[in-house]
């Protein structure tokens, strides 16, 4: 089979998962309830998550900051410029092209070449998935998990062990890499390797990479804070566990964007969740629901600002997901 067969066929699975999970969520719910719940919301508390939720852009453009290698430009309010256009991007259209997105950013703006941006983007992968395993484990040590989340652990945890062996590897051994591909493959290619083993530096210090690591596990407690505040809103007086629970299940229902804003299986995983601990269908669509306007809101909206001072179009799915 090609590696475009298997490709599709992941693709194919993946969405019926996520078909299921949506099934699941929503074939006992009672519409005209979860749309009464939605009144009963207090807005002081929902202003206070999509705040909670924008604390999400500076943590994040620190990290990218501490992951570049210096530039010209490599500042901290142009890293919020391009975390904020990226984040935009990435919560608008489908898988990878807010990746891309976000490497042209850094090239365009921050100043960094082709291969810096790869690497700090490959860096951000591994500690993203790094704090999602935590995030996960820590549900796991405090609440029965759903049979849902407790089989997509081994892959979870599985693709993050691979993501940091290789860049690990990547970061320590780029040199005879480069002396391997040299002899092999084009020089312009192995010139590339040493450059994005170079810019891998982070991974080689404690000190950089410690950062890094603790704000991307800041960034979760951060969206545990938030995801609390929505309860509150409604009314729900819940242990934070059952926060730890419901990021942790929005952390493995969407790993695979394949819709735009991922409308839908957000709301789906989140229902989930709450039914968990004994949280009603309505209730919890009602929550799932304002919960992700206020994480869309906060973690979209700066890039539109963004991209209209730097005179550039929002990404084409943009206008459509919002």
């Amino acid at each position: 089979m090609t590696s475009t067969g298997v490709r599709r066929i992941g693709w194919l699975g993946a969405t019926l998962v996520l078909l299921a999970l949506l099934v699941l969520a929503v074939r006992r719910i009672d519409l005209t309830r979860a749309v009464a719940e939605l009144s009963h919301a207090n807005m002081a508390w929902l202003v206070a998550a999509a705040l909670a939720y924008a604390i999400i852009l500076p943590l994040w453009a620190l990290q990218w900051h501490i992951l570049s290698p210096p530039a010209p430009r490599n500042a901290f309010p142009t890293m919020l410029s391009v975390v904020s256009m990226t984040s935009l991007t990435l919560n608008t259209t489908p898988l990878l092209i807010g990746e891309a997105a976000g490497v042209v950013l850094l090239v365009a703006r921050a100043g960094l070449d082709r291969a810096s941006a790869l690497s700090v983007l490959a860096m951000d992968q591994v500690l993203v998935g790094l704090a999602k395993v935590t995030v996960v484990s820590i549900a796991a040590l405090t609440v029965t998990l759903p049979p849902w989340i407790h089989s997509a652990i081994p892959y979870l945890g599985g693709g993050v062990a691979v993501l940091l062996a290789l860049t690990l590897i990547a970061a320590w051994q780029y040199s005879a890499l480069a002396a391997r591909a040299e002899r092999s493959l084009l020089p312009r290619l192995a010139n590339a390797l040493v450059r994005m083993g170079r810019a891998l530096e982070p991974l080689r210090s404690p000190a950089r990479g410690g950062s890094a690591l603790a704000i991307a596990l800041a960034k979760k407690a951060v969206e545990v804070l938030a995801i609390l505040m929505v309860q509150r809103a409604f009314g729900v007086s819940l242990p934070i566990a059952s926060a730890v629970l419901v990021l942790a299940a929005l952390n493995l229902a969407t790993l695979l964007p394949l819709v735009p804003a991922n409308v839908g299986v957000y709301e789906g995983a989140v229902v989930l969740a709450y039914m968990q601990f004994g949280v009603s269908a309505e209730l919890a669509l009602g929550m799932a629901v304002l919960q992700h306007c206020c994480y869309f809101v906060a973690l979209s909206l700066p890039g539109y600002v963004w991209f209209a001072r730097a005179a550039l179009p929002p990404p084409p799915n943009a206008a459509a997901a919002s």
